[in-house]
């Protein structure tokens, strides 16, 4: 009688061990399928938020033979800011737009910001409300006039603090005049 009882537990340990085995391969199975499908719903219907903070794009516009209008287009993302270049505060982080120093063309004016920014005191800085926040997608236009018929390659630089994010981003750019082409764009060497 010992040695059926003994075999008939042996047996029933056996069998739930193959099955429970089954049961776990089932649940991989259901796993692995239902781990196909998470990606793709999440891409369809989760926020698809920027990784940087801001993005900068460059364009030119040709308003006759030799005046050209350079725009810059600030994008912002994540409730990222920087001072704009209105400020009366010196600040080394504002918005700047810099040439190098050339004969082939003159700058016409100044830097011209659309939408303008207001006047916010921050709390969480020390600037005392002297500091025009940009907080908003924001363009900058820029005329110049082309001074020779000469091909011509300028470089220079658009430089702002980021915040919240605190740094210092310096983007060179490149103004470049060949075959009576004009080009603004950002210079990737």
């Amino acid at each position: 009688m010992k040695n059926a009882l003994l075999f008939f537990c042996l047996l029933f340990v056996l069998s739930c061990k193959i099955d429970s085995s089954k049961t776990q391969s089932n649940i991989d199975s259901v796993f692995v399928q239902n781990t196909n499908v998470v990606p793709s719903m999440i891409h369809l219907y989760g926020p698809n938020l920027p990784s940087e903070p801001y993005e900068l794009k460059l364009d030119i516009q040709q308003l006759n033979n030799s005046i050209y209008d350079l725009e810059i287009q600030m994008l912002l993302y994540n409730n990222a800011y920087y001072a704009s270049p209105n400020t009366k505060e010196d600040l080394k982080g504002k918005f700047t737009f810099f040439i190098e120093n050339n004969n082939s063309f003159v700058l016409k004016n100044s830097l011209i910001k659309t939408p303008l920014s207001n006047k916010k005191h921050e709390s969480s800085t020390n600037d005392n409300g002297l500091t025009n926040w940009v907080r908003v997608n924001t363009s900058y236009n820029q005329q110049l006039e082309i001074t020779t018929k000469e091909d011509f390659e300028v470089r220079g630089y658009i430089q702002f603090t980021i915040e919240p994010r605190c740094t210092l981003e310096k983007i060179p750019v490149i103004i470049e005049h060949k075959k009576g082409k004009l080009k603004f764009e950002i210079d990737n060497c």
